[in-house]
Order: structure tokens, then C-alpha cells, then sequence
């Protein structure tokens, strides 16, 4: 469970987040909604770590996160662009996070096999990941961030900038990697389609 209590991040002297609460239960989805520009990839670097909350604290499964650094805290990050390692094929980077870990070889191998069957992916494996598509680099993106069992992902508009057959393939593979993972997730978006059919609630993003 990801519990965010009352957090708000000041930045510059600019209000960015203001007293923002939500619960997300194991192994469901809640869509953040709003437009561009409201703050709310701003929110998920501060649940992940990546930006100092002002106020406020996150929980996951009742243990207080909001000190702990980025590598510590058990959370999956899909950015809007991926950003996908370019000098390395789609293998090497499902693997590099359990590399970083130090899981043994043998697991990791065996890890990045199962990610790459559950997103059709098997046939890329030692593709360089300069050469993929849009949809497909996503589903990369998504595989390196499963790969370490994440107790929380944070999806940043996965399927923004798609053409609209893709945007659909990859929003119907997304919904059934979740609910297969039972992974607890909280995704970014501005599209109430996509929070509709992904997310079992929906937070709509309050305006400053």
C-alpha cells in the first residue's frame, strides 16, 4: 500500500505541491489526473525521492519512506521519454537494475527472460535499443522497471506521444502486466480514457 500524507514541495519559493493526501491499495491503480504543467510529475519524483518534500510524508506497507534516498525506497519509475540507455541492447537494460542489486547472474537472466515473454519482447532481446519503435521502447521502459519487484510503480504518461494504434496495444498489454503483477501502482495522466480503463480509482490533481 502507498499512503502520501498531506505533502507539499516548495520550490524557489514557489508553491509546486500543496497538501496533497491519497491512498493507493496493494496491487491497484490509481490514475492521477490534471493538465500539463499542475505538478504532477513533480509528485512522483517526490514520492520516488528525487525532489526534497516541504511538507508531508509517504508511506509503503506502513513503513515511513520519506527520508529514505531514491535506491531505498522499493519504487519503480517509468518516465514520459523512458529514458532508455542507448548504448545498450534491450537485455542489458531490463538487467541493469538487478545488476545494480547484485542479484546473482543466473536470476537475472532468468528474470529478464520472464519480462520479455510477458511483453512480447523476446524477439528484440539483443537489439540495440536505438533501433526500436516508440511502442516498443515503452514496453522496454516498463520491463526495466518491473524487473526489480518494485512494492510501488509510478507511471509518468506512458503512452503519451504514440500514434493511436500503439497508444492502444501497449494501454491493453499495461492494464494486464498490473492486474498479472498485482503490482500497486500510481499513474500519470491527462487522458480520463486511459485512467478509466487502467486505474481502479481515479485522483483528479487539485489546481493550485
Amino acid at each position: 500500500m502507498l499512503k502520501v500524507s498531506k505533502l507539499s514541495v516548495v520550490i524557489d519559493n514557489t508553491v509546486i505541491i500543496n497538501d496533497i493526501s491519497f491512498t493507493v491499495p496493494t496491487g491497484e491503480t490509481l490514475a492521477i489526473i490534471g493538465p500539463s504543467g499542475i505538478g504532477k510529475t513533480t509528485l512522483l519524483h517526490a514520492i520516488c525521492g528525487l525532489i526534497r518534500t516541504t511538507h508531508g510524508t509517504v508511506h509503503i506497507d506502513n513503513v515511513d519512506i520519506t527520508s529514505l534516498p531514491t535506491h531505498k525506497r522499493g519504487i519503480g519509475l517509468v518516465s514520459q521519454t523512458g529514458d532508455l540507455f542507448p548504448t545498450m541492447t534491450v537485455s542489458q537494460n531490463i538487467e541493469f537494475g538487478l545488476r545494480i542489486s547484485k542479484m546473482a547472474k543466473t536470476d537475472r537472466a532468468a528474470r529478464v527472460t520472464e519480462l520479455l515473454e510477458m511483453l512480447n519482447l523476446a524477439h528484440l532481446a539483443e537489439r540495440n535499443v536505438a533501433e526500436l519503435s516508440g511502442g516498443e521502447a515503452r514496453r522496454i521502459a516498463l520491463a526495466r522497471a518491473l524487473a526489480p519487484r518494485p512494492r510501488v510503480l509510478l507511471l509518468d504518461e506512458p503512452l503519451s506521444g504514440l500514434d493511436q494504434t500503439t497508444h492502444d496495444t501497449l494501454m491493453t498489454d499495461l492494464a494486464r502486466v498490473l492486474k498479472q503483477t498485482a503490482t500497486t501502482a500510481l499513474l500519470v495522466t491527462h487522458d480520463h480514457s486511459e485512467a478509466d480503463f487502467l486505474a481502479d480509482t481515479t485522483f483528479v490533481f487539485p489546481h493550485k
